[in-house]
């Protein structure tokens, strides 16, 4: 058999961005994925946003993660000689008076607030924002697709990619100190599992609770609108050039497997007709599951009573911008035992014992 260090199983965004820190530290990585189109990661915005949701909340680590990503995703850029981060901010507009208030209290608050913020000074082409609202110059946006594309394409040079379907109760044979795989005659030290969503079935890791929800996503061509920044104002806008966008984005936590709704594309619409003042066309509808945990912080580690096995999941909505630092820390603990963070820790949050 050929001998890994690590198997991954999932090359989404936790095992790509984990498969990276692993080879740079020397270690002998393969990376199988079933190549399926419509993944949660596959489906994602790749929005790096300092500030979200309703309450205008700095998002958790803010400076320290959004150093690591840009740093991160740079030198893949140059590694793989593609160009899939845009780092040209974000606009976001008043919804009402609340919001405003609630912006207020925060400036005074919270030096972290008031250091990812600038003055709103102009307003696209199209765009209604009467009441104004406040520019993100940090933020950016991840070509989620792109990244991952072009991230396999160095793994299959460097021997470190298969495309497989991994049943996990027939494929996988755990022997001491590591688990192999006959039917594609490896074995590793350590599989890593980073499966999203399809992780609720893992046999080995049913301690990790989730609080998964569904999200709805548009791809609309507005030819007269001409921004590279994110725009959001109830829901997001993001430019993906030549006059296209993707919308979003809807969050049910029933009818997980349900796919896109003429309701969710309904509600979409509505919202962004609230502030675009353009004509637009709807070029794509697609829907995806995030793949959220209790507790909201991704999940890492090993196994407590297996240690071939190791995991890393609950990426959710800010995984573009938490990934590089999680897969990091993750590839430090494999590779030389360094302490997990206890807000990340699998085995401080879950019960996975068998």
């Amino acid at each position: 058999m050929t001998e890994f260090d690590e198997i991954i199983i999932g090359q989404g965004l936790a095992g790509t961005t984990l498969a990276w820190h692993l080879l740079d530290r020397g270690r002998r990585v393969l990376v199988i994925d079933r190549a399926q189109p419509g993944t949660s990661s596959r489906l994602a915005a790749g929005l790096i946003t300092p500030i979200t949701g309703q309450r205008l909340t700095v998002s958790w680590r803010c400076r320290e993660f959004l150093e690591q990503a840009l740093s991160f995703y740079r030198q893949i850029e140059s590694r793989t000689s593609t160009s899939f981060l845009h780092a040209d901010g974000a606009l976001r507009f008043w919804q009402n008076d609340r919001e405003q208030h609630v912006f207020a209290r925060r400036l005074e608050e919270e030096p972290e607030f008031a250091s990812q913020v600038d003055e709103l000074s102009e307003v696209p082409d199209g765009v209604l924002a009467d009441q104004g609202g406040f520019t993100m110059p940090t933020a950016a946006r991840l070509n989620v697709p792109l990244f991952l594309d072009a991230s396999r394409a160095e793994f299959q040079r460097l021997g470190a990619y298969t495309e497989a379907d991994i049943n996990l109760a027939n494929d996988l044979n755990l022997e001491p100190g590591r688990a192999s795989i006959p039917r594609l005659d490896v074995t590793a030290r350590t599989v890593v599992f980073c499966q999203g969503i399809a992780a609720a079935d893992n046999p080995w890791f049913r301690g990790v609770e989730f609080d998964a929800t569904r999200g709805e996503i548009l791809t609309v061509r507005i030819p007269q609108l001409e921004e590279c920044r994110t725009l959001h104002r109830g829901v997001w806008l993001a430019s993906l050039g030549d006059g296209l966008y993707r919308l979003g984005a809807t969050s049910r936590w029933n009818d997980l497997e349900e796919g896109p709704t003429e309701a969710g594309r309904d509600w979409l619409c509505s919202r962004l007709r609230e502030w675009l003042n353009c004509d637009f066309e709807i070029v794509a509808h697609d829907a995806g599951v995030r793949p959220i945990v209790k507790g909201r912080h991704p999940l890492l580690g090993r196994h407590p009573t297996l240690p071939q096995f190791a995991y890393f999941n609950g990426l959710g909505s800010k995984g573009s911008l938490q990934a590089p630092a999680m897969a990091a820390q993750l590839a430090a603990h494999l590779a030389e035992g360094t302490p997990l963070g206890s807000e990340v820790d699998l085995n401080l949050r879950t019960d996975c014992r068998t």
